[in-house]
C-alpha cells in the first residue's frame, strides 16, 4: 500500500472563521476612523463659527468703546445695535478722497474742525449691526457704515455680511452706557456661545 502524502492549507470552516475574525476587525477600524474623520469636522466647523464670532463681537464692541451715543438698545434685548460712529479716519474729510493713512482727523467730523457732532454740519452718523433672516437656514449679522466717500451725511454704505449662521443675536442696556452683547451661531452639530459687556468710553 501507498502512503498518502500529508497536504497542508486550511479547511473550509477555517477559512470561514478567518474570514468572520477579519471582517470584525476591519469593521471596527472603520468605526473608529468614521467617529475620529467625524469629531475632527465638528472641531473644524466649531473652529470656524468661533472665528466669525469673535470678529464680529470684538468689532461690535470697538465701536461701541469709542462711541459717544448709543441709540440701539434703548432698553430691554432687541436684536440690534447702533452707536454714533467716530473711529475710523480712512478718508479726507473735506474732499471725500480715500487715503491709506487718513487725514489725522476721525471720518465723522464732517466739517473738519476736529470736532465730532457738535451739531451744525457736524451731525451725528451711525453705524448698525443687525440680524438678517432673509435666508431662513442661514441668518446673517450684518453691519452698515456712514459712506464717507460722499459729502452727504445721510449716506451709507450697503449692509455687510460679517458673521453666518447665526441662531441668535440681542443686545441689551444695561446702564446708560454699558450694553450687553449676546451672540450664537450653529452650523451642522457644531455651536458657539460669546457673551460680552462694552462700556462706551464717552457716554456717562
Amino acid at each position: 500500500m501507498k502512503k498518502r502524502k500529508h497536504q497542508s492549507g486550511l479547511t473550509l470552516l477555517e477559512l470561514l472563521v478567518a474570514i468572520a475574525i477579519f471582517s470584525i476587525i476591519v469593521g471596527g477600524l472603520y468605526q473608529v476612523l468614521d467617529h475620529t474623520l467625524a469629531a475632527y469636522d465638528t472641531t473644524r466647523t466649531q473652529q470656524n463659527l468661533l472665528s466669525q464670532a469673535r470678529y464680529a463681537m470684538e468689532r461690535m464692541v470697538l465701536f461701541v468703546q469709542v462711541t459717544d451715543e448709543i441709540q440701539n438698545p434703548a432698553g430691554s434685548a432687541i436684536p440690534e445695535l447702533t452707536v454714533s460712529e467716530r473711529i475710523l479716519d480712512t478718508y479726507d474729510n473735506l474732499s471725500g478722497a480715500y487715503r491709506i493713512d487718513g487725514d489725522g482727523l476721525l471720518d465723522a467730523d464732517n466739517d473738519a474742525d476736529g470736532l465730532v457732532n457738535e451739531g451744525q454740519q457736524d451731525v451725528a452718523e451711525y453705524i448698525s449691526f443687525k440680524l438678517d433672516k432673509s435666508m431662513a437656514d442661514n441668518w446673517k449679522l450684518v453691519e452698515r457704515r456712514p459712506d464717507y466717500r460722499t459729502a452727504d451725511t445721510a449716506d451709507l454704505t450697503q449692509w455687510t455680511v460679517i458673521c453666518e449662521h447665526v441662531t441668535a443675536f440681542a443686545c441689551r442696556r444695561l446702564t446708560a452706557g454699558m450694553v450687553e452683547i449676546d451672540l450664537t451661531l450653529k452650523n451642522d452639530s457644531a455651536q458657539v456661545n460669546l457673551k460680552t459687556r462694552a462700556k462706551a468710553r464717552n457716554v456717562k
